[in-house]
């Protein structure tokens, strides 16, 4: 009776109109809880909801709330708050009934009660979108235009339907997507009052009580995070800053309330995080560290008493246990993605990874201990899990012992084989992961990837691990399939190595970084990772070899589509024509010309480099040569018609005339007008070609121009006439320039200009004898040359340093004046003159197209300390050692044959 005090003093009446069963279910509901006997207190019918409800079948998580939908109408806060939790006590004690009557299994009434703190989020939820409208107006998403919505994953146990009676419910609030409401309001301030509303209506206190303890800390960086996050921001901070404890954690999410269709997303975003399909040995030590945790906090032993949760033995071991092998097997085995304890337990026992006896021993322990846990719980109505022994005869009672020393053993012998299955857990591991893939699995360790990326032989392993971080925490990175991370995570140690091996690796990984981030070529990459190993050793090959590729296509993602999108490369007028339609003919127009020649000297560089190891060197540096020398003609001739240019021609000499255009090369160019009176009138037009190839904009520059080649050098006119070339080739022309006019080349302008300019070219090149006189000024023009580049033992100038290119320029230019043959071209100049320095030529060629394409700018010194000399000896698959003896020995070869062809040819003028 004594169970019944109050009933007894203040409702006796009530006492006595009860059946001898509703009495019997009365004095069983007051001595399992006192919460539950004030609630019948206060609301004597509900008694008879209980027991009429004992034999009947659960409502279900769509009966709950097809119950609790009355509340909606309800606008007065208090009154909901109150009717809420009304709602709530009223079939948590329907629930705990039927528990003491087993009435049903024990997973079925948590999964029941687990739908019940559902259907009350479900109707907060409402009721706070509801509200928050008529304040801020229509959350819409920004990417579809549709209305925004929000919903609340159920987390902890709560997310597991395995929901406690008496215990706090985990749950992350989400919502799709930012943007605008109707009326202004951002999606996120929209969110944030929605959800702060669903968080006030669950917990307020009332004149019934409390509806909830909500519990949002393990939400996005826990209780320093905002209360509500969108998808996009979920998903990026799982990849970018998850940890382990995250992924077990998520093991449980689940769709509680509001959107369906959000909560859905979120699985699909969490689902690749939490169930990896590498099971390193690494993620297993701190899944290991963080067991080693609970065992710690295990260890606070209260006297005479035991927390049926936490200690040695008890709920989180099994938990754990299974969460674990979850975490290790469950990214290769779909089967067990399960979010409750026992359903997981039993698949784990069904695919071997547990044997039959251990999850027996699980099952059963778990059973044991979560009924002991609701007994303590539900006595006091408070939040706790410690067992007092000195309440071990009436639990005993409760659990159906018919004694405490039998109770006692059961608990005991169940702990001790939990405790014993926990501690022998070593899950069989793939393989052991690199420290860099355990950080970025993990995001721990930071002192041994530090380390290791040290021992990889980087200069700075921190800067080293911030550029991996921007590539594996990148949003490009999250947006990847899920197997398509696991691809680019499996590429790691591949990738480790060949950084390893690569002597330059901080501009490797530089340029890597580049390309797949900035320049948006992520995808590509892991599609070649899956599908073209040809095309991932290509582009690796582009982050070592190409500074500036690596740079054009990171700054200018439409590169991209046209570097994977045109088949042919162009070369010719027509090619040249057909891209620059495609450009969008609202940009600038010499922009326009510029994204076309960015265009183009990526998809030359690209077949190039594709070409480094195949073709005759003479092949490859034939194509590149002839595309950018005729790239170079196609935009001198559309700026001279773009500018209106008339009565006047343009030519050029040096690299452009003898169409041996390289990446980085400038233009020698000459300007040539009919006359004076045209010269006067339209001087303004080669002034404006000049400005538009040499001024800046977003997209860069077209063409540097060195104007040192024309009459008087620097100081000279820009634009001479007919008459004044004639002058000049007549009475002021050095021997120099003779050779260098031999490149001369038409390249754009007026018909009638052009066929009186040749004829004086023709009248300069060969008008006059080649004899000592002329060859020892020409040697003596080239040692100064020589003097200028100022090689040391430690640098070499591969173009006008002893022996370099300029040599074999000067004697192929000296032949062509002898032999009065007009060749602008060197090389075709080697193979009709000197053949015996064609592999020489190509070489120091080759060099320089290599050189010139790392930093796209025209360079020919090389260092023999230079990263650019190990790049460049990598591209030939030669040590830096032996590349630059090659080219010591080439130029010394190069030197004594012309040497010897000039001693040769003073003798025979």
């Amino acid at each position: 009776m004594a169970k019944l005090t109050k009933f007894e003093a203040l409702k006796k009446d009530f006492l006595r109109s009860l059946s001898a069963e509703k009495y019997a279910l009365l004095e069983k509901l007051s001595d399992y809880s006192s919460c539950i006997s004030d609630f019948i207190f206060r609301h004597t019918e509900q008694l008879d909801y209980i027991y009429e409800n004992l034999d009947k079948p659960l409502l279900g998580r769509e009966g709950l709330i097809e119950e609790i939908k009355e509340l909606l109408d309800l606008n007065d806060t208090n009154l909901f708050v109150q009717k809420l939790t009304f709602f709530k006590l009223k079939h948590f004690s329907r629930i705990v009934a039927k528990d003491i009557y087993r009435k049903h299994d024990l997973l079925e009434l948590t999964e029941e009660y687990s739908h019940l703190a559902d259907a009350s989020f479900e109707m907060c939820y409402k009721k706070a979108v509801e509200k928050t409208k008529k304040r801020y107006g229509t959350p819409i998403d920004q990417e579809t235009g549709e209305e925004a919505e929000g919903a609340v994953i159920a987390l902890g146990k709560l997310g597991g339907l395995d929901l406690n009676y008496y215990s706090d419910v985990d749950v992350m609030y989400i919502y799709s997507n930012e943007g605008k409401t109707d009326k202004g309001v951002s999606n996120r301030e929209f969110f944030i009052q929605v959800f702060q509303t669903v968080t006030m209506l669950m917990t307020k206190r009332n004149i019934e009580g409390q509806p909830w303890i909500v519990d949002l800390d393990l939400r996005p960086e826990g209780r320093k995070g905002f209360i509500a996050y969108s998808l996009p921001a979920v998903e990026f901070y799982y990849w970018s800053h998850g940890r382990t404890w995250e992924r077990h954690m998520l093991i449980k999410g689940r769709h509680s309330a509001g959107s369906k269709r959000v909560s859905e997303d979120f699985m699909k975003i969490i689902k690749p995080f939490v169930y990896r399909k590498h099971a390193g040995l690494e993620v297993f030590e701190e899944i290991v560290e963080m067991k080693r945790l609970i065992e710690e906090e295990a260890k606070k032993k209260i006297k005479d008493a035991v927390d049926v949760k936490r200690s040695e033995g008890c709920i989180r071991e099994i938990e754990f246990t299974v969460q674990v092998l979850q975490l290790m097997y469950g990214g290769k085995n779909p089967d067990l993605q399960e979010r409750r304890t026992v359903e997981a337990l039993r698949k784990l026992v069904k695919h071997g990874i547990l044997n039959k006896a251990q999850g027996e021993i699980l099952e059963e322990a778990y059973y044991f201990l979560r009924k002991l846990e609701h007994i303590i719980q539900i006595k006091n109505c408070v939040q706790t899990q410690t067992f007092h022994l000195k309440y071990a005869d009436e639990y005993a009672g409760k659990m159906g012992f018919s004694s405490k020393e039998q109770f006692l053993e059961k608990l005991n012998f169940l702990r001790k084989e939990v405790k014993n299955i926990f501690e022998g857990i070593s899950p069989a591991v793939d393989a052991k992961l690199s420290p860099l893939q355990k950080y970025i699995l993990t995001k721990q360790y930071i002192e041994e990837v530090v380390r290791y990326l040290g021992s990889l032989g980087f200069k700075n392993p921190e800067w080293a691990l911030n550029i991996f971080k921007d590539i594996f925490f990148s949003k490009l990175y999250v947006e990847l399939s899920e197997n398509s991370k696991e691809v680019l995570f499996s590429f790691i140690p591949i990738l480790e190595h060949k950084l390893k091996e690569f002597e330059d690796r901080e501009d490797f990984l530089l340029n890597f970084r580049k390309m797949i981030i900035d320049g948006g070529m992520l995808w590509v990459f892991v599609s070649a990772l899956e599908q073209n190993p040809n095309l991932v050793e290509f582009m690796l090959n582009i982050a070592k070899f190409s500074d500036y590729i690596s740079d054009l296509m990171s700054k200018d993602r439409e590169l991209l589509d046209w570097a994977f999108g045109i088949e042919d490369i162009p070369r010719e007028k027509d090619d040249f024509e057909k891209e620059l339609s495609v450009i969008p003919a609202d940009i600038e127009y010499t922009d326009r010309l510029k994204k076309l020649k960015k265009i183009v000297e990526v998809l030359v560089s690209l077949n190039y480099l594709s070409k480094i190891h195949r073709d005759s060197p003479e092949e490859r540096l034939k194509e590149i040569n002839h595309s950018l020398s005729n790239l170079a003609d196609f935009i001198l001739e559309k700026l001279y018609l773009y500018y209106g240019g008339k009565n006047f021609a343009v030519y050029s000499l040096g690299k452009l005339g003898s169409r041996e255009m390289n990446i980085g090369s400038d233009l020698d160019l000459i300007f040539v007008f009919k006359d004076e009176e045209s010269k006067n009138r339209l001087i303004k037009i080669p002034l404006n070609i000049v400005k538009a190839l040499t001024s800046y904009s977003r997209e860069g520059i077209l063409y540097n121009i060195d104007l040192r080649l024309r009459p008087f050098g620097k100081g000279g006119e820009l634009s001479p006439s007919l008459s004044f070339y004639k002058n000049y080739f007549q009475k002021e022309a050095r021997v120099w320039e003779r050779l260098a006019w031999t490149k001369a080349r038409f390249i754009t302008g007026d018909g009638d200009v052009r066929e009186e300019m040749e004829y004086l070219i023709e009248e300069f090149l060969f008008g006059s004898p080649v004899d000592s006189r002329f060859i020892n000024e020409a040697v003596d023009m080239r040692f100064r040359l020589e003097g200028l580049a100022g090689e040391t033992p430690e640098e070499i100038d591969i173009k006008l340093g002893k022996g370099g290119i300029t040599d074999i320029e000067f004697l192929v230019q000296i032949y062509t004046l002898k032999n009065k043959k007009r060749i602008t071209n060197i090389l075709e100049g080697v193979e009709i003159f000197k053949r015996n320095l064609i592999d020489d030529y190509l070489f120091l060629r080759e060099v320089e197209a290599r050189l010139r394409m790392i930093k796209g700018i025209g360079l020919s010194k090389i260092y023999r300390n230079s990263p650019f000399l190990y790049r460049i000896s990598h591209s030939f698959s030669m040590e830096p050692a032996d590349l630059w003896n090659k080219m010591i020995e080439t130029k010394k070869e190069i030197r004594d044959i012309f040497l010897r062809e000039i001693k040769i040819l003073r003798e025979r003028g």
